[in-house]
């Protein structure tokens, strides 16, 4: 069985990800607050397209009518914290490297659904649901530039 070397990741990368994944987790816990305070009072514009309460208390907003969309988010963050962290992307450890690919490719099937079940079956647009939606494709930018526009070399012992 071939040994797992570590993988050198671009030194930009950490820059770029460790904030992104610090802004989706505040606006998770935002949301996540909002869902359970009772008070419904998401800081939204509400017209004919954009209306975060109609997105946030909506049946969709809701996985298999028990778990809040919300708290998905909350805990996806909560571990992207620690695999977008500076010191994950400096460890060089190939097994973070793949999970920080995976973290960064797999929520994006998630906030294609998402976007969808806005625009065509709730009919509005929730501007902080958005804002989680374009932290996570920017991650996935990110994520991808650093892994596949510098090739996946090994360390040098």
């Amino acid at each position: 069985m071939p040994e797992l070397r570590p993988i050198r990741a671009p030194r930009w990368a950490w820059w770029v990800t460790w904030p992104l994944t610090l802004a989706g987790l505040g606006i998770s816990i935002y949301l996540t607050y909002e869902h359970y305070s009772g008070n419904k009072s998401l800081s939204c514009p509400a017209s004919s397209h954009v209306d975060c309460l109609k997105v946030t208390t909506s049946s969709q907003s809701m996985i298999f009518n028990h778990i809040p969309v919300a708290v998905v988010g909350l805990a996806y963050f909560v571990l992207a914290v620690f695999v977008m962290s500076p010191w994950s992307w400096k460890s060089g450890s190939p097994l973070l490297a793949w999970l920080r690919m995976a973290f960064g490719i797999l929520p994006m099937g998630m906030v294609v659904y998402l976007v969808y079940v806005e625009a065509v079956q709730v009919k509005a647009i929730c501007l902080w649901c958005t804002g989680v939606h374009i932290v996570q494709f920017l991650l996935f930018m990110s994520v991808l530039a650093a892994y596949l526009l510098r090739p996946l070399d090994p360390i040098e012992s």
